[in-house]
């Protein structure tokens, strides 16, 4: 994500919105509508592409699980079994419902389940963990520490961690984020399908305060971290392995779909302008 360079200084203090681990229970029934959203598209696509070569007879974890829909994925994409673990009572509950009982019985399981006291899910062990959109809830450092040591605990030597999140951004570029964004709003660009306001004040560790909000879908509050944040985090809780942001593409079958769904011009803006809304984070333990 090209940023602008930015000279003017940024006070640096504590936010006042804040997040809370309940927020999705209160849209849980009405959050899969939010998949309507045309960029999901670049999202399935580009995680599916980076599974693809580790998940044929995985076991995996998916963090951050909401309703089922990237769990149910994974097995479609090969997984010999998939555990959802989400804090949101409500979101699991609805996955719950979605359970096939005949097709899904010892494959597919979801439970309730805090990413930032993890513990160990189940057995273990598990060959591929995955997390969409849960890093992103991390307010600092060591939140951020905290919740990939509970992936490394989960993960088998060799294991991977994929989780998409927040677009990656470097620490010396941290400062004009606010104004770029700032900047889309009130031109009115149509964005990622949901309005997303940078707080006003930034983190005591250099990030931002985000409130996403999709109107009566969803709105939640979330934190952008810098990047280096992320990849320090990962080395302290023990992953040694390589870490890589992945390019964020929409190519062939994809993309020809998403075109014909939202039209050209929306990806046009989506990819010219305003860049990916996200990141996919891969690392090995």
């Amino acid at each position: 994500m090209a940023l602008p360079s930015d000279p003017t200084s940024t006070t640096i203090t504590d936010p006042t919105p804040t997040f809370s681990p309940k927020q999705y229970n209160t849209f849980a029934t009405s959050y899969d509508h939010a998949r309507g959203i045309p960029t999901l598209h670049v999202e399935t696509a580009n995680l599916r592409s980076a599974v693809t070569p580790f998940i044929h007879n995985a076991r995996v974890l998916d963090l951050a699980c909401g309703t089922g829909y990237y769990s149910r994925k994974l097995l479609s994409w090969g997984a010999a079994s998939v555990v959802g673990v989400d804090v949101s009572e409500g979101m699991i509950a609805v996955a719950k419902e979605g359970l096939n009982y005949t097709e899904d019985k010892g494959r597919l399981e979801f439970r309730v389940g805090d990413a930032r006291d993890l513990g160990v899910v189940g057995r273990g062990e598990y060959d591929l963990v995955t997390a969409v959109w849960l890093l992103n809830y991390a307010r600092d450092e060591k939140e951020m520490r905290g919740m990939f040591e509970g992936i490394a605990g989960n993960l088998k030597e060799g294991g991977r961690f994929m989780g998409i999140t927040l677009c990656p951004v470097k620490r010396e570029e941290m400062d004009g984020l606010k104004g770029r964004m700032d900047g889309i709003r009130e031109a009115k660009v149509r964005s990622w399908g949901v309005d997303v306001r940078y707080h006003e004040e930034r983190l005591k560790g250099g990030g931002w305060g985000v409130t996403t909000d999709g109107g009566d879908v969803v709105k939640f509050v979330e934190f952008h971290l810098p990047m280096e944040v992320y990849e320090d985090s990962a080395r302290k809780a023990g992953f040694k392995g390589a870490v890589e942001w992945r390019e964020v593409v929409l190519e062939g079958e994809d993309r020809e779909v998403a075109v014909e769904e939202a039209g050209m011009e929306f990806f046009d803006e989506y990819f010219g302008i305003l860049g990916p809304h996200f990141g996919l984070l891969v690392v090995e333990k």
